[in-house]
């Protein structure tokens, strides 16, 4: 039986949060700059925060809802994958499709 390791937590240097301010401005989404820095979207949010840097409107443009259940109910793409490609968390994804009244699938793909 093996265990998983812990996660070790990364900090980022003086000039790393700089750069993740600097990017967030020049328009990189809190997801690309998880990625890019190797961190959770949560902590990237919370630098950000703790440097006082304004955080752009969250959530999805009228345009990106409509994207989001021709995704999900034509694709048959999940609430990450479209969170993924829209830069919002998967949560987000599923309001608004609750919202516009899309049947939402269980995890195994079937209607509820």
């Amino acid at each position: 039986m093996t265990t998983a390791s812990p996660k070790r937590i990364r900090r980022l240097s003086e000039e790393e949060r700089t750069s993740l301010a600097e990017d967030y401005r020049s328009g990189m989404t809190v997801y690309e700059l998880a990625t890019k820095f190797g961190i959770d979207r949560s902590t990237v949010s919370n630098h950000l925060k703790r440097m006082g840097v304004e955080m752009r409107r969250q959530g999805l443009s009228e345009e990106q809802i409509e994207e989001a259940v021709r995704l999900y109910v034509e694709q048959r793409w999940s609430l990450v994958r479209i969170g993924e490609k829209l830069g919002v968390d998967h949560g987000t994804v599923w309001n608004r499709l609750r919202e516009r009244g899309v049947r939402m699938r269980d995890t195994q793909g079937r209607n509820r």
